[in-house]
């Protein structure tokens, strides 16, 4: 079969062995795959440079956090990374081929989408865990539900800032995810308010509702912020944007107000500035993959979920309410995915991405089915 990789800082799409179906999986015959632009970019320049640390999904114990009390783990552990090639992808859609025995609530037809950097990747077949997959809703394409993944991780960045309906959210940086975050914000009754640099990044966020969209560039956030807020600055910022300056990390401490939240879901630089950060006795906070579960070998390749009472919003329960959101119709995915390629032209993917007339994402499309 065949599975894209970074190689030589290119998009490769070589014959590899077919995935073969283990404990808890789920075998996949993928329809569309959706690029996380800002990793997969990171991963075709760093695959350039004979020295750049390889991104793949930790396959050993040493690797994990250490977050439950030692167990005999039965189940297998994540597979091994290609010798010489960056495994790309990590957001797919497609049918149900074949399930584990251990699997008793999805079958061979089932339309479902699937998460994992360490499985779900860019390739005609893949084999995701159980707690890895969703089913597509009634009604929902395929190419739409491609999208889970970037949209579970804009659903657990909001979640992480602790927000209710009608409090206000800065989303710093309207690019894939933060157009993403903003529908979605807009959706949970968040007040949002957009920043960004990029004037078409901005209009496409007006397109999609957000009547507050300011250019740090041009305006003064800062005031603007606290103007639409009676003065007391936003609950939470959602700092999306790459760069290497500490300026956006500590512009949005002050355009919090007092005891918000910064959630950090981007790669900044972090040179704190004290005053900045003490002055509204603010909480910063990382936003890490698609909820909780992520990197939790026990969840994601031994398929044991949380009591719903003590984790309400795992990675599969995020990827479940995004695509109800998409089949609802309150996401909008032609402004964020308006483009496809095929699979195996999978360089111009990348290629459009990079240029400057870039849309927020593309889909690479299979032969499988719609």
């Amino acid at each position: 079969m065949r599975r894209v990789f970074a190689r030589d800082g290119k998009a490769a799409v070589l014959e590899v062995p077919e995935p073969e179906l283990r404990q808890g999986e789920v075998l996949i015959e993928t329809a569309y795959s959706a690029i996380s632009v800002g990793t997969e970019m990171w991963l075709l320049r760093g695959s350039a440079d004979p020295s750049f640390l390889n991104h793949e999904y930790p396959t050993v114990p040493p690797s994990w956090p250490k977050i439950r009390s030692e167990i005999k783990r039965s189940h297998p552990l994540p597979r091994p990374p290609i010798e010489g090639a960056i495994s790309l992808g990590y957001s797919m859609s497609g049918q149900v081929i074949a399930v584990d025995d251990a699997v008793v609530d999805l079958k061979p037809g089932d339309l479902v989408a699937a998460s994992g950097s360490q499985c779900a990747h860019h390739a005609e077949l893949v084999s995701v865990p159980r707690n890895l997959v969703a089913r597509v809703p009634d009604g929902l394409s395929l190419r739409d539900a491609s999208l889970v993944t970037l949209g579970s991780v804009a659903v657990a960045g909001l979640r992480s800032t602790d927000c209710r309906f009608g409090e206000t959210v800065v989303l710093y940086g309207l690019g894939l995810l933060g157009l993403l975050s903003a529908q979605i914000g807009l959706a949970a009754g968040f007040h949002i308010i957009g920043v960004d640099i990029d004037d078409r990044q901005i209009e496409m966020a007006r397109g999609l509702g957000v009547s507050t969209v300011l250019n740090p560039s041009q305006v003064d956030v800062v005031a603007a912020v606290k103007e639409a807020t009676d003065g007391f600055g936003a609950d939470a910022v959602v700092l999306g944007v790459k760069t290497e300056s500490s300026e956006p990390l500590n512009l949005s401490f002050d355009m919090s107000g007092q005891r918000g939240r910064i959630v950090a879901q981007g790669l900044f630089g972090m040179e704190i500035e004290r005053s900045r950060f003490y002055r509204n006795q603010v909480e910063l906070v990382p936003a890490i993959g698609y909820g909780l579960g992520r990197y939790d070998p026990v969840y994601e390749e031994g398929n044991i979920d949380y009591p719903i009472g003590l984790g309400r919003w795992t990675g599969n329960r995020n990827q479940g309410y995004f695509l109800d959101l998409v089949a609802s119709g309150r996401i909008d995915s032609n402004v964020i995915a308006p483009t496809q390629v095929p699979m195996a032209e999978a360089q111009k993917a990348y290629d459009l991405l990079s240029s400057p007339e870039r849309p927020p994402t593309v889909v690479l499309s299979y032969n499988g089915p719609e």
